[in-house]
């Protein structure tokens, strides 16, 4: 598949490689550029696909006021207690899946407890002795860092940068822009250089915070979620320093048009590529093909997922369900499809909208009219694999659940936009829907009968089965 244009010029700054690239942060041996390129490149994608930045609701002042009271517990799942370890999961913990009397977190859990008392996992998601069921991790090799991104924020907000470092940052960071060969909208300029001023305030306190866990678990290797993103650029330096092997899960989507995996000349050069993971551990060797990653692609599959498609009822014995995955994305389309859909169904069928994360908060605001109406409901569940296995097929712009369908045994059908052309290939995805909608018709009579035989080639090369030994594989190394 091709880049977006706003890859592409994104692509063009990094191969002509200006020394304004190389500036550093102050007080650290690190470039700013891999801190500032995902604010960057949000910005570029806002205009050049339309894609909208997330709304996060901010706790209430009771909700602050019980975090502050939590806090002052003595909290033995902090990562102040993590034992040694060869190997370190660093995570969100927020990719849960639901377990008897806890969860599981679908993107490390698998892996870690392959290693056994050899690995720990560090998740930013806090985590106490009153944590209920939805936020207690099965794996009780699990650790919070959220008291450490804490201890990072108060420390940020004494201690950030200088007046003559911020500047000197700020100068190199609006010399970038102008060397992009892409019109970015003012405000989405400005959000950006925001974001990166804020990520050169924290790194010098993220990096010393990150220190003093690497000083406890002392491990040989790290699997870092999101490690390309650059946010954590400097705990990556740090670790190639001591001489630590640093990996990335796949958690999504990758391809040719996604900037955390696509590097031009510059992300190549030794005090570049340092920032960046040595290995993406993708789910299976598809995702590889397209992208421009300076380090290894190792596919390991997705273990979750093997385990899951193995209990999953046969297409005809599921509910007449439709599963329409969201993007954070041209909402107003998105209501017409869902319309669109829902006449074109048997009244017997049901239609479900499933939100992207970012739109869990706003999602029933949102789409309240078009939710208004009988057959189409609201998925807000965590688990996606579950609302795959209640559903005979699936409709998208662009999703890792598109792919995840193929598993499933779902139908799949993608409805035309940017996203579209850069994010879900014709190859694997035959069926469209125009942006007139004039095609809904057809793909939903595909819907009603049985799918033909996956190929399992193609499946294959999408998720590489037996995840777990895969990794075990790797781990071995």
């Amino acid at each position: 598949m091709t880049e977006t244009s706003g890859m592409r010029a994104l692509l063009d700054l990094e191969d002509a490689a200006p020394a304004v690239l190389f500036e550093t942060i102050p007080g650290l041996d690190v470039p700013i550029w891999p801190l500032a390129r995902w604010p960057f490149s949000r910005a570029i994608a806002e205009t050049d696909i339309g894609t909208a930045l997330p709304v996060y609701q901010r706790p209430t002042a009771r909700q602050r006021a019980l975090i502050a009271a939590r806090r002052m517990i003595p909290n033995r799942h902090s990562t102040r207690h993590a034992p040694k370890a060869d190997h370190l999961f660093v995570v969100s913990g927020w990719t849960k899946v639901r377990g008897q009397g806890g969860y599981r977190n679908w993107l490390a859990d698998d892996f870690s407890e392959a290693l056994g008392e050899s690995s720990i996992v560090a998740q930013d998601a806090y985590l106490d002795a009153l944590s209920g069921a939805d936020q207690r991790p099965l794996n009780r090799s699990t650790y919070t860092y959220a008291l450490a991104n804490e201890r990072i924020i108060r420390r940020t907000a004494r201690r950030p940068l200088g007046p003559q470092d911020r500047a000197r940052v700020e100068r190199a960071l609006r010399a970038i822009f102008d060397l992009v060969a892409f019109d970015v909208t003012d405000a989405g300029r400005e959000r950006a250089i925001a974001d990166a001023l804020g990520r050169a305030d924290r790194a010098r306190h993220a990096r010393d915070e990150f220190a003093r866990l690497l000083d406890r678990v002392t491990p040989r290797r790290i699997y870092m979620q999101t490690a390309a993103y650059g946010n954590r650029a400097p705990e990556i330096a740090l670790a190639h320093e001591r001489g630590i092997e640093v990996a990335e899960l796949q958690h999504g989507w990758i391809g040719s048009s996604h900037a955390a995996y696509n590097f031009g000349a510059a992300m190549r050069e030794p005090a570049m590529v340092r920032c960046l993971p040595d290995t993406l551990l993708g789910y299976g060797e598809y995702w590889g093909r397209d992208i421009r990653f300076p380090g290894r692609f190792v596919p390991i599959g997705k273990p979750t997922l093997d385990r899951t498609t193995l209990n999953v009822l046969p297409w005809a014995d599921r509910p007449r369900t439709v599963l329409f995955v969201s993007s954070n994305f041209e909402h107003d389309l998105v209501d017409s499809a869902l319309l669109a859909v829902r006449d074109a169904l048997p009244s017997d069928w049901s239609l479900v909208l499933r939100p992207h994360p970012v739109e869990r908060a706003t999602a029933a605001q949102r789409h309240a009219a078009v939710l208004a109406h009988d057959g189409i409901e609201l998925d807000l569940s965590v688990d996606g694999g579950e609302a795959l296995a209640r559903s005979r097929a699936v409709i998208g712009f662009s999703s890792t659940m598109l792919f995840e369908a193929l598993a499933y045994g779902c139908h799949t059908a993608v409805l035309e936009s940017v996203l579209a052309e850069h994010y879900a290939s014709a190859d694997i995805f035959p069926t469209r829907i125009d942006r007139e909608l004039t095609q809904v018709d057809v793909a939903v009579q595909g819907f009603l009968s049985p799918p033909t035989a996956v190929d399992r080639t193609l499946s294959d090369s999408v998720w590489r089965p037996d995840g777990t030994s895969a990794f075990a594989d790797f781990a071995r190394l």
